[in-house]
């Protein structure tokens, strides 16, 4: 249930070797939860403008049930940042849009969270 979205208009030739499965350990270290339902989904070549420059920039979004509030948000924020920042995204070019689900409203293999014991 934890979900990272990166969308970026840096382009996909430009990523390293192996940038989702990065992405997705450090998604996953971060929000300790189970890495078997942890989603990253990474968006390259975005016609994205920030600020006004078309220079590298991203929006972030990222969900989970349960494990966000302010504290905790700010240090996703700062790893994100620096995760971003290894593909060339400047850290006051970005957004990270956080959304704290609903058991009830997130479904996996035929049933919700709501109904799963984990």
């Amino acid at each position: 249930m934890p979900i990272l979205q990166i969308f970026t208009n840096v382009s996909k030739a430009s990523l390293p070797d192996g940038f989702v499965g990065k992405c997705s350990d450090v998604w996953g270290g971060m929000i300790g939860k189970p890495k078997q339902y942890t989603y990253v989904n990474v968006l390259p070549d975005q016609m994205m403008a920030f600020g006004g420059t078309q220079e590298p920039c991203a929006l972030v979004l990222a969900g989970s049930i349960g494990k966000f509030g302010k504290d905790e948000n700010k240090g996703y924020t700062e790893k994100l940042t620096e995760l971003l920042g290894s593909i060339g995204v400047a850290k006051n070019r970005m957004y990270v849009v956080f959304e704290d689900l609903q058991p009830e409203n997130v479904g996996y293999d035929r049933t919700t969270f709501a109904f799963m014991k984990l």
